[in-house]
């Protein structure tokens, strides 16, 4: 009996770790920042954005695809840091919206064996969007 009671509270015990971990897990990724969305502003039109998202450079930080999906959306995929050389494969969506300042949103989708987050540091998207786009990040 008392075996029966053991193995009952040692899966009770586990089970409430798996929702805590998993609870920990949800807060995290809709926080704003790496793991969820970040939004930046420019002042840029949204044509010259996408003008400027056209045209890939050896000079940028990241190489990178930017392109349309059926459903009318865009994906932004991070192939590889251009310093280093360092591959990724780091997927966004990407929204721009039109005003007196054009808002760029990136929500986090995806990173190289199913991470996460992006395995680079907020501040390198941040540099990559200034010199991009001359984007300032607002979230």
């Amino acid at each position: 009996m008392n075996a029966v009671v053991s193995v009952c509270l040692l899966a009770c015990a586990l089970g409430i770790i798996v929702y805590l971990l998993s609870r920990r897990e949800t807060t995290r990724r809709s926080q704003y920042g790496p793991a969820g969305l970040s939004e930046f502003r420019t002042g840029l039109a949204l044509d010259e954005c996408f003008d400027r998202l056209d045209t890939c450079s050896d000079t940028d930080l990241f190489a990178y695809e930017c392109r349309r999906e059926n459903d009318g959306s865009f994906l932004l995929h991070l192939t590889l840091h251009q310093p280093s050389q360092q591959p990724l494969d780091t997927l966004y969506t990407l929204r721009l919206d039109p005003g007196r300042q054009t808002v760029v949103t990136l929500i986090f989708i995806r990173e190289a064996f199913g991470y996460k987050e992006p395995l680079f540091p907020p501040a390198m998207l941040d540099e990559f969007m200034l010199q991009k786009l001359d984007a300032h990040r607002t979230k």
